[in-house]
């Protein structure tokens, strides 16, 4: 066994979700995807979609049509995770550094120590981060740059002319997006014609509901997938997953206007707790985060109505409520905030 194992802590990530009314701990989607839609989808599915080993042509043909890419540009992966594992395995990591930020995706932090990579992180002062701080860290041992846009948890968004900044460094830069449907910036894809050094990985899990299904990608330069490539699992997906997410794309218009609501109902959420007199922080995110501690312990407040949250402590150094809003809670007769 690799002895530096023996020291990596790994949070056994499991919830039993069914003690909850609304869950609005991940941003998965709590609000019921239409019946009859529902059942479009199980009337399609065959018993070799469940017995034989997934065919994924299809799949590939269709995202690379919506992000307008070609199929040696893009890997499945079971979830943007897998994919940003491929990206640690792809890369000669050990003994060098990557850079991202102190509020991250905890799973860097794990892959850091897994590959034996040292993480350097740019500080938040306050709940945007400096493309400079960033710039700051690197050398000539910064092996790649890995940032969430929007980042989770805070909620802030790069541009495409910061994202363009980094890539004019040389260095490679991986871009996670895996939340970027629940704001209003468009995806940065169309960025690999021009930038080979840039690798984006997205997923189905989140605005789009399906995380269950796991399925997800990463999009780069021919040149990088040759090698990226090499590490893909002997089928990427599973086979119902790949069905599934096939019926996204082919109802994206669907599924694009309930992440548009979704944003926009978070809104008209934000304005009702402020009238209950709760401190709130937006984002640019689907995501807003409320003052814990007022007069009393809200967090418990809003447990006891069936929601469950994880809290997180920001730049300022007070605890606060990540509310990952869904439509569930707008269209519930029972919703707490009316």
């Amino acid at each position: 066994m690799k002895k530096h194992l023996k020291n990596i802590y790994r949070k056994c990530n499991q919830e039993d979700k069914t003690l909850y009314k609304y869950v609005l701990t991940q941003n998965e989607r709590n609000h019921p995807i239409p019946k009859k839609q529902l059942r479009e989808f199980f009337d399609s599915l065959k018993q070799k979609d469940i017995c034989f080993y997934p065919n994924t042509t299809n799949l590939k043909k269709k995202i690379c049509d919506y992000y307008d890419i070609e199929v040696e540009n893009l890997l499945l992966t079971p979830g943007s995770t897998f994919a940003i594992k491929t990206i640690f395995e792809t890369f000669d990591v050990k003994g060098n550094n990557i850079v991202s930020s102190d509020y991250c995706f905890p799973m860097y932090n794990v892959f850091s120590e897994l590959y034996q990579v040292e993480l350097r992180k740019a500080k938040y002062k306050s709940m945007r981060l400096e493309v400079s701080d960033i710039l700051y860290l690197i050398d000539n041992k910064t092996k790649f740059i890995i940032l969430a846009n929007p980042n989770s948890p805070l909620g802030d968004l790069y541009t495409e002319e910061q994202i363009i900044s980094l890539l004019k460094t040389g260095k490679t830069v991986i871009i996670d997006e895996a939340y970027i449907e629940f704001t209003e910036q468009d995806s940065c894809i169309h960025l690999i014609k021009k930038y080979p050094n840039l690798i984006v990985t997205k997923t189905f899990s989140k605005a789009y509901g399906a995380a269950g299904c796991r399925v997800g990608f990463l999009v780069g330069s021919k040149e990088n997938l040759e090698y990226l490539s090499k590490f893909r699992a002997m089928y990427e997906i599973n086979g119902v997953g790949a069905k599934y997410t096939e019926f996204i794309l082919d109802n994206i218009s669907d599924y694009n206007s309930y992440i548009k609501k979704t944003y926009k109902d978070k809104k008209i959420a934000i304005k009702q707790l402020k009238k209950l007199k709760h401190s709130i922080i937006d984002t640019d995110a689907s995501w807003f985060f409320v003052k814990r501690w007022e007069k009393v312990d809200n967090l418990k407040k809003f447990n006891e109505l069936g929601m469950s949250f994880r809290t997180v402590v920001l730049p300022d150094g007070i605890e606060y409520i990540k509310f990952n809003y869904d439509l569930k809670l707008h269209y519930d007769n029972n919703n707490p905030f009316k």
